[in-house]
């Protein structure tokens, strides 16, 4: 893990650096930081490396690039794309280090306040007759929280007026930092208080999208990057909770935690699929007990879609992969992503036993569910996930898994499959796959085509033969010459080979198939490969 690696200090300098030279005061920077934050929030970032003094990945935009950061002199930092300044694929390979080390909405809050200077009391305005009261409450009673959530929500609700895109930015910025701020003092019920809070906001946010009438791309921009935030708190909390054995006294918080779980999480409105991570990240952190997981089971009704994958997850945490299972498959391949998380779980705890029941289930419907989305970037943005999510049993157990899921999903596993091949010498296997999805030879890297010709000279044949083909297909004096440059190619590889009579024959075929191309011969005969 990349966190294990690249010490904290270095992310924050480095993070210092490029705070300074990228604002939010200034509208193409705030762009900038949107589009590498959705980068990396989209899962675009992968193959990441850091050697000491520079992080280099690859970050998978219309087209796959090379990214480095280096982390002594930010300037130096570069990109395979033509954009020669700080571009959001410098940007997103940032907050994938960057989270590593610290949650990404803490960041974005820090970097949003910029060199403001802090409020101080005599600067916070106070209307005549009004007294700055503190509702008390008990630190260790869900119900106290409750009631402090609701207060402040009804101050802070009275105070904006109508409702409208831009509330959902003063919920995060305003009411949860002020109910932030009046967490327990206990690490533990900190912790937990925080998770509610994120939830009440997470609550408030399905009520009041019901309230005002919202386009897709307004959702995108005004509510997801903060309902993000909500959930970024409620899984970094747990995660953190799950390194510790948590005390007995927090039993009955927990419990009584439970109704408000299932009512905020389980609810059938937008973000449906990030509100069950939270869902099964909270059961199986801190409600993995026989007593509560049959208390759970009785509470849901089977007959609703959200129901029926928590009654699944209720399952998987009783070790019931059969009947957790069978319930998946009872809502079709659509509900083939749910898997991913179960996947990861099983890979991280070595259950590999047990992995490979969920990603036998994953594969019988991951490419009908791929191949159903809309979108280009969709395809290729699920078949990352999936990819990502197999990769630990199939390096741990069985190669042939991953294998199978990347022909599986091509074209859209091309990247993994390509890199998957070169890594393991496979270079016909290369070749084949670069004909199979149409590229033209001269596009390809020619660092990749030296190291292939040094290896393995003969496995460039076919490359090189499909590209004359195609040059002569052209039928004009351009193609014809460009078809002779391939055919020098070709030349010197049977000669390397010791193979020219394989070359005389080739040769001579295709000048008689072309006999009619005038300008092809003479292009064939002023390169001295065939005679009057």
């Amino acid at each position: 893990m990349l966190q294990n690696d690249i010490p904290k200090d270095t992310v924050m300098h480095f993070s210092e650096k490029l705070r300074d030279m990228i604002t939010f005061e200034n509208e193409d920077d705030r762009n900038l930081i949107k589009k590498g934050l959705n980068l990396y929030r989209q899962g675009s970032v992968y193959n990441v490396q850091y050697n000491g003094q520079t992080l280099e990945g690859r970050v998978q935009d219309v087209t796959a690039v090379d990214v480095t950061l280096d982390l002594d002199f930010l300037e130096m930092s570069s990109c395979s794309c033509p954009d020669p300044i700080f571009c959001r694929h410098r940007m997103a390979l940032f907050f994938y280090m960057y989270a590593s080390v610290d949650r990404v909405g803490s960041l974005l809050d820090q970097w949003k306040e910029g060199n403001k200077p802090k409020p101080t009391l005599a600067s916070i305005p106070v209307k005549k007759g009004n007294v700055l009261q503190r509702v008390e409450y008990k630190e260790n009673s869900l119900e106290s929280w409750l009631t402090l959530f609701n207060s402040e929500y009804a101050r802070f609700e009275s105070a904006r007026g109508d409702k409208n895109v831009y509330f959902f930015a003063t919920l995060y910025h305003s009411l949860f930092q002020n109910i932030k701020r009046k967490a327990p003092r206990s690490e533990e019920l900190k912790r937990l208080y925080h998770i509610h809070a994120a939830l009440f906001c997470i609550r408030k946010t399905v009520e009041s999208l019901e309230q005002i009438e919202v386009r897709n791309y307004q959702v995108d921009t005004y509510i997801k990057p903060y309902f993000h935030n909500f959930t970024d708190i409620v899984l970094d909390n747990s995660l953190e909770m799950r390194k510790v054995s948590l005390p007995f006294s927090l039993d009955q918080l927990l419990e009584e935690s439970i109704p408000i779980i299932r009512e905020t999480l389980l609810s059938e409105t937008l973000f449906q699929y990030e509100r069950m991570q939270m869902y099964r990240l909270l059961w199986a952190t801190f409600f993995n007990r026989k007593k509560w997981l049959e208390i759970e089971e009785n509470a849901l009704d089977t007959e609703n879609h959200v129901h029926k994958i928590a009654f699944a997850h209720n399952r998987f945490l009783q070790k019931d992969d059969a009947t957790a299972i069978d319930t998946m498959k009872q809502l079709g391949h659509q509900a083939t992503p749910y898997s991913f998380w179960w996947i990861s779980y099983l890979s991280e705890a070595k259950s590999w036993d047990r992995a490979r029941l969920w990603i036998d289930y994953a594969l019988e419907g991951i490419r009908d569910y791929i191949f159903g989305i809309q979108s280009y970037e969709g395809r290729r943005h699920m078949t990352m996930l999936f990819l990502q999510n197999i990769m630990t049993y199939s390096d741990e157990r069985d190669s042939a898994v991953y294998l199978h899921a990347l022909k599986q999903l091509l074209p859209y596993s091309y990247v993994e499959y390509n890199d998957f091949l070169l890594e393991t010498d496979q270079y016909r296997k290369w070749v084949e796959l670069q004909i199979m999805v149409g590229y033209e030879v001269d596009d390809m890297d020619r660092s990749i085509l030296k190291e292939i010709e040094s290896l393995d000279r003969g496995a460039l044949l076919p490359l090189y033969h499909q590209a004359v083909a195609k040059a002569i297909e052209g039928k004009n004096r351009p193609s014809y010459k460009r078809a002779v440059k391939y055919l020098r190619k070709i030349r010197t590889h049977y000669k390397k080979l010791k193979q020219e009579d394989r070359w005389d024959d080739y040769i001579t075929k295709l000048a008689t198939v072309n006999k009619r191309l005038r300008a092809f011969q003479q292009e064939l005969m002023r390169a001295s490969m065939i005679s009057e």
